[in-house]
This record gives C-alpha cells, structure tokens and sequence, in this order.
C-alpha cells in the first residue's frame, strides 16, 4: 500500500488491514522474521480460542532470548524466576513485533489509534482488546526472530525524534486510559527530572534520549499533534537541538 506522506506505524497499519479480506491479519515487524510454520501455528490457535481477538507467536531475538510480552528477556540468569508456561497462556498484553488479529475485533474496535504517531499503539490495542472482551494469547510453536532496533540506521537526529514520540506517546496514553489528571500528575512528576538531566548531560546519548522524550511530552502538553518526526508541516512542534536542549 503506498500512502501520499508517512503516515506513522499505527496509520500505516490501518492502511493495509483496510484492504484484507481474510478472516485473520498479521502485522509483522519490518525487522522481523518468520520461521517456517508459524502462519499455520497461529491459524490453528485462532481456531481452538474463538474469543481471542489478538495472538502472538514465541518471539525470539537475534540472541535467542525470548521476548515475552512486557516481560524481561527470558535469559538464562533468570529463567529460574520467571519460568514460562508449558503451553499457550493469556496475556495482558503482548509484543507489537508480530501481532496476528481476528479481523472483526480488529475491525470493532476502530483499528490502531490513529492519535498516536509512534510507540504505543501495541499498548493501547491490547488495552483495548482486552476491555472489549477479547482474549490475549500467546502461542507456543510458532517462531518470530526479531532484530530489535534495526529497522532504521540509528542517528542522533533520529534517537530524538524517537524520544519524541516516546515522550507524546506516553502523555497520550495516560490520558486515554486512566484519564487527564492522571496524565498531568505524571507530567508535572517526571517532565522536571528529564529537563534538568538533559540540559546536565551535555550532547551524550542520554542527553539525546531525555532531552527528545521531555519534548515530547511537553509538546503533548501545550496540545500538540503527533506527526512525522516530531514535527508538524509548517515544522513548529519540535526541532532537534543542533547545540544544548531547546524546544519550541
């Protein structure tokens, strides 16, 4: 599907699933990869859980740690903590790097969240999955490898226009689902912290993370759309600081 603009991970999804016709849908990862099988794995699971909505095959990273929801790695330094079921399981939520949908509740619930331009969106279709009744399952059997991080060359223009949207993400997330006092209790608690580290920590990595995710969230905060690298067309929400942290 070729769109006229970037129009965002969670647009760009609703873009293509308006023209699939079949009963299921996949959303993969532009980093990601299949292993053989994993399709019929997940079609097969659709079929003995008629109430799930979404499922997610085993999804491994290129080291071989499993990618387990919101979970940590599932490394060996840990596994005796964090054991793994034996089979498939429900989840709260699950990894946005390979997401297989029933097509009606995708449909129902009005797709991805087209408010939010990156990050998230995985977060937000779960939650609301999962408010309409739908089950969350994580299949066992079907393999993913994901690179993680890889489907863009990193730069530091581009680690803060990620920030960015991180940090917008976030606001609009905690306004949606617990409300906006919520949202400006979380604001006025972390926004301070991430300014003063950013203006302290020069032009390193992390003044970049901090210095783009505060951005974000006060671009959030003064009302601000979420679109293409942090920037609206007219290039009045966010500018990447060529020298110390600034944002207009």
């Amino acid at each position: 599907i070729r769109t006229p603009r970037n129009l965002g991970f969670g647009r760009g999804a609703n873009a293509g699933f308006a023209v699939v016709e079949s009963e299921f849908g996949l959303l993969l990862n532009a980093d990601a990869r299949l292993m053989p099988g994993v399709l019929e794995v997940l079609c097969d699971a659709a079929q003995r859980y008629p109430d799930a909505g979404l499922l997610a095959p085993e999804i491994f990273g290129d080291d071989g740690a499993l990618q387990f929801g919101h979970a940590l790695p599932h490394t060996p330094a840990h596994k005796r903590y964090l054991p793994m079921p034996a089979g498939d399981c429900c989840m709260d939520y699950v990894g946005g790097s390979a997401m297989f949908f029933r097509m009606s509740a995708f449909r129902a619930l009005g797709g991805f969240d087209d408010a939010i331009f990156l990050y998230g969106e995985d977060d937000d279709i779960c939650m609301r999955m999962a408010a309409a009744g739908h089950a969350l399952v994580h299949v066992v059997g079907g393999r993913v490898v994901h690179a993680g991080g890889k489907s863009t060359s990193p730069s530091p223009r581009l680690e803060w226009c990620k920030a960015w949207h991180q940090g917008w993400s976030r606001m609009h997330l905690e306004a949606k689902h617990r409300g906006r006092a919520a949202a400006w209790v979380y604001l006025l608690r972390e926004w301070p912290s991430l300014a003063a580290k950013a203006l302290l920590r020069g032009r390193d990595a992390r003044h970049t993370k901090w210095s783009g995710r505060s951005a974000g969230m006060a671009a959030w905060a003064r009302g601000r759309e979420a679109t293409v690298i942090g920037l609206d067309p007219a290039g009045e929400v966010a500018r990447f600081p060529a020298k110390g942290f600034r944002f207009r």
